[in-house]
Parts: C-alpha cells; sequence; structure tokens
C-alpha cells in the first residue's frame, strides 16, 4: 500500500512549521500501518494515537508563538481554530476510540478526520501566516461571485487535490455525473439559520480525489474518505467565514451523510439551493449545492 505522504505542495516556507507538519503526516501514516492494514495489538495503535494528540498540541503552542512573533494579523482567529480541535475535535475522538475500544471503523475515522484537518488546515490557513495569498485577497471583489467562488472553493481544492478544476457556471439535476454521489453536510449557524452543503460527485472521481490527497488507491468509500471530505469543507467553511469578516466557528458542522438520488431530487424539486456550482475536473465533473435557511426549513435526519 502506499504511504499517506507528505508533498512539496503543502510547504509554508518556514521550517519549524513544515517539519512540524511532515511529522504529523508520519504519525498518522504509521498509525494507519499498524492498526489498518497489518492488525497489530492495539496497545500500539493507543500509543501511535497518545504521541499524535501530544505532538500536534505542541506544534499548535509552536505555531502560535510563531505567529505572535511575527505580529500575524490573523493570529486570534487561527487560534480559535486550533482550540477546537484541541478541545473539541481531538478529545471526542479519543473518547470514541476508547468507547469503541479502539475498533478498525473508530481509528479509520480518526486517520480521516486528522489527514483532512491537516491536509485543509496547512492550504487554507497556515499558508496565510507568510502572507501566500494576500494578493489574491486584496484583489478579490467581494461583491463578485465570480471572485468569491475562485478565492473560498476554486484556488484552496487545487492546493489540495493538485489538479486543475475549472469553474463552469450554474448545476442543475439535468447535467450528467456519471455514478453520481450525494454528500450532504449540515451545519448550524447563530440566530436559528442553517447552512446545507451538498457535494455532487461521481464515484470515480471521487476516489480519485482522495487517492490524490492521501497518496493512497481507494477503491470504495469508507470512513477515511468521509471524515476527510468533512474536514476539508469545514476548513473551507471557516475560511470564507473569516473573508466574509465573520468569526470562524459561525458556522458549526452537525452531521455529514451519504443522500440517495430520490432524496436529493426531492430536496432540489422542494426547495431549490441558493448556489449550485458546477465545476470540471478534466473531463470529469463535480457540483457544490449550497442553501442558507431559518433553522425550520432544514431538518436533520
Amino acid at each position: 500500500m502506499q504511504q499517506i505522504q507528505w508533498r512539496d505542495r503543502f510547504s509554508i516556507g518556514v521550517e519549524m512549521i513544515d517539519h512540524a507538519h511532515r511529522r504529523l503526516f508520519s504519525i498518522v501514516q504509521k498509525i494507519m500501518d499498524l492498526y489498518v492494514e497489518r492488525h497489530e495489538n492495539k496497545f500500539a495503535c493507543v500509543e501511535g494515537i497518545k504521541y499524535f494528540k501530544a505532538y500536534a498540541l505542541q506544534h499548535f503552542a509552536e505555531e502560535e508563538a510563531y505567529m505572535r512573533k511575527i505580529g500575524y494579523s490573523g493570529y486570534l482567529a487561527h487560534k480559535k481554530i486550533h482550540d477546537k480541535m484541541r478541545y473539541e475535535t481531538l478529545p471526542e475522538l479519543e473518547r470514541l476510540l476508547y468507547a469503541s475500544d479502539f475498533s478498525t471503523e473508530m481509528v479509520q475515522r480518526f486517520i480521516g478526520v486528522c489527514t483532512g484537518w491537516l491536509t485543509g488546515h496547512i492550504i487554507i490557513e497556515d499558508r496565510a501566516i507568510t502572507g501566500e495569498d494576500i494578493s489574491e485577497l486584496a484583489s478579490m471583489r467581494l461583491d463578485s461571485e465570480l471572485s468569491v467562488i475562485q478565492s473560498v472553493i476554486v484556488s484552496p481544492l487545487q492546493e489540495i487535490l493538485g489538479c486543475h478544476i475549472q469553474y463552469v457556471g450554474r448545476f442543475s439535476t439535468k447535467d450528467d455525473i456519471l455514478n453520481e454521489q450525494y454528500y450532504e453536510l449540515a451545519y448550524s449557524a447563530q440566530e436559528g439559520a442553517r447552512l446545507r452543503v451538498i457535494l455532487v460527485i461521481g464515484q470515480q472521481l471521487l476516489l480519485r480525489a482522495a487517492g490524490l490527497m492521501f497518496g493512497i488507491d481507494f477503491y470504495e468509500e469508507n470512513d477515511i474518505v468521509c471524515f476527510a471530505i468533512q474536514e476539508i469543507a469545514q476548513n473551507l467553511m471557516q475560511r470564507a467565514a473569516v473573508d466574509f469578516g465573520k468569526q470562524p466557528d459561525e458556522f458549526r458542522l452537525e452531521q455529514g451523510r451519504f443522500l440517495e438520488h430520490e432524496e436529493f431530487n426531492q430536496i432540489f424539486k422542494e426547495q431549490p439551493p441558493q448556489y449550485s456550482l458546477l465545476f470540471h475536473v478534466g473531463q470529469e465533473s463535480f457540483a457544490l449545492c449550497i442553501d442558507q435557511a431559518p433553522n425550520s426549513a432544514l431538518p436533520v435526519s
């Protein structure tokens, strides 16, 4: 099996930070190799996860110290994202692991969440520390839908996946996406509003995209793929909030799930999304349907 690899495009140009990121990727790969692939004893997995958590917390502290030292203007928003991982995500993952006696499914969830979070956070948040995206954001017109799509969705996804993505225009249910899968992400927002994002993507493109991100050949959806998607989406949502002058935790993920074809069509028919965006990746396509509505309009199943 191939490795979950650090890739040069993940580098932000600060050796201390890049070294820590490389090490975190290496720890996650070791956990996968020992427990998911070779099914070694639980003790090895427990120790690996403890080491990942300890190293991640040390890295957050060092990265925050570096941001304070250089006077990074986005420090407080960035620290909030670290704090959510510190005090919510990692403790919850640890709780689930112990509750399941470190089942393969929960270990896969841990790997998916941590690798997806690292990949999205490095590209979307850590790159901003060195000012690599300042010129792009400075020229972005927030009243231009295409500029927002380019900055918030297309550019980060191209960096994460390492392939060209073209925004085509509005998506409709008549657009042909081969072997489409529908993945819904439901977010709660302030003042009772909710946000729903539905990814419409062909199965092979989904698995190929996951493979490009992880350096692994996936042949079917599993917890690693699903939770990595959630974390990438959450990072995109956090960046979108910051770009519009809001807090990074403006929208909090409630759930992610695959929808049946009929269920998606019914949603689209009853409440057409505010934004239905179609993208091309080579000869293949995917779509994002984004809808914000009052709490009562988007029930959670």
